[in-house]
């Protein structure tokens, strides 16, 4: 579920139309404060509006009202992930794991969390917990890379396209995008 709610595509929606969509929630929460699906709705929108502390606020909202949820734990993990707040995240993904130890994608942002701090033994049991559940963590780094291109995030994409080509070298697809995103970059600068 969680790899749903991170790569559900926004992407090809103006801003405006999301501005739009944001406003019709917010005016229905008015009336149904706890509808639960508008709030999940919401706070999707403003994280694919790169509102990740709007987002949290929303799923912090969300875990009051639902405190076993394992998606809304998982996806509050990875909001806090992408802010770099790795203590955070993994706080809120092992609460996840405890509500459904089979979610082999939240394994996998566990155990990005656990090698961004360092804590290399945990993130390497986290990565084999994932691939035992049968996860493609090349292809999940892929996934990463493309929604972080398609969202403005250059710096992240790159970050996922080397992990990925780190994974398998010999896809010379991943080599041109990790050199074309380089020059972007370059360019940008």
């Amino acid at each position: 579920m969680l790899r749903v709610d991170v790569f559900k595509n926004y992407c090809d929606k103006s801003l405006e139309t999301l501005k739009n969509k944001e406003e019709k929630i917010r005016l229905q929460l008015l009336e149904e404060p706890g509808n639960i699906k508008l709030k999940k709705e919401l706070g999707n929108i403003l994280y694919y509006k790169k509102d990740i502390d709007g987002a949290i606020n929303v799923y912090l909202k969300l875990i009051t009202l639902e405190p076993k949820s394992a998606s809304h734990n998982a996806f509050l993990g990875y909001l806090y992930y992408e802010k770099e707040v790795y203590q955070e995240a993994i706080k809120y993904l092992n609460i996840s794991l405890d509500y459904d130890p089979k979610l082999s994608f939240v394994y996998f942002l566990l155990g990005n969390a656990y090698s961004r701090i360092g804590e290399i033994k945990e993130a390497i049991h986290c990565y084999d917990l994932a691939i035992f559940l049968d996860l493609d963590m090349y292809q999940a780094h892929i996934d990463f890379a493309k929604k972080y291109e398609a969202m403005g995030r250059l710096e992240k994409a790159l970050r996922e396209y080397k992990a990925a080509f780190e994974i398998d070298p010999r896809d010379g697809e991943i080599n041109k995008k990790i050199q074309e995103l380089n020059e972007k970059l370059r360019e940008k600068s």
